[in-house]
């Protein structure tokens, strides 16, 4: 029988992911003012098409900065994708959950290694993450920090190679 699984959760924004939206929007105020300007200066009502494309411009950057991550794991395969805006998704890795080394929940006891690619896919709220080190070939030694719902968890457990399941229980 399989063994399937699949989350998914929003990334909250962060003070980066306002700043960004703040400044899109003085962007967008600024030259929609300075179009509406070229009207009253020219008479070429041609500008306020220019106007439309600014504000649909600010409206698709905006909502650009939306992020969800899929998490989807069958028969011990993890599948990890990033979801931006609900409009284009990215694939960000593959991985085997047998050949994970290291899998936890992320607390302030697991080390810190700079040397990891850091594959970062949480919800961006601090609770509830974990954590899966690996050695991948397109990455090398590799960090996953993720947000798992109970049922990935489970289907990431039946998994694990047997050092890791003891640790776990």
């Amino acid at each position: 029988m399989d063994n399937f699984a699949e989350y998914m959760v929003k990334k909250r924004p962060d003070s980066r992911d306002n700043a960004k939206r703040a400044g899109i929007i003085a962007l967008a105020v600024v030259l929609c003012a300075a179009s509406v300007f070229l009207v009253f200066v020219t008479h070429i009502p041609f500008i306020l098409l220019i106007t439309c494309a600014i504000i649909y411009g600010a409206y698709f950057l905006i909502t650009g900065t939306s992020v969800e991550y899929e998490y989807a794991v069958t028969n011990g395969e993890m599948d990890v994708d990033k979801i931006i805006a609900r409009r284009k998704r990215v694939h960000l890795i593959t991985v085997q959950t047998a050949d994970f080394e290291a899998f936890g929940p992320l607390t302030d006891d697991v080390p810190d290694d700079d040397s990891r690619t850091l594959v970062l896919c949480a919800d961006n709220t601090g609770e509830g993450e974990y954590y899966a080190d690996l050695t991948t070939e397109d990455y090398g030694e590799t960090r996953i920090i993720f947000t798992p719902n109970q049922a990935v968890l489970e289907a990431i457990q039946a998994a694990l190679p047997r050092k890791l399941r003891r640790t776990q229980q």
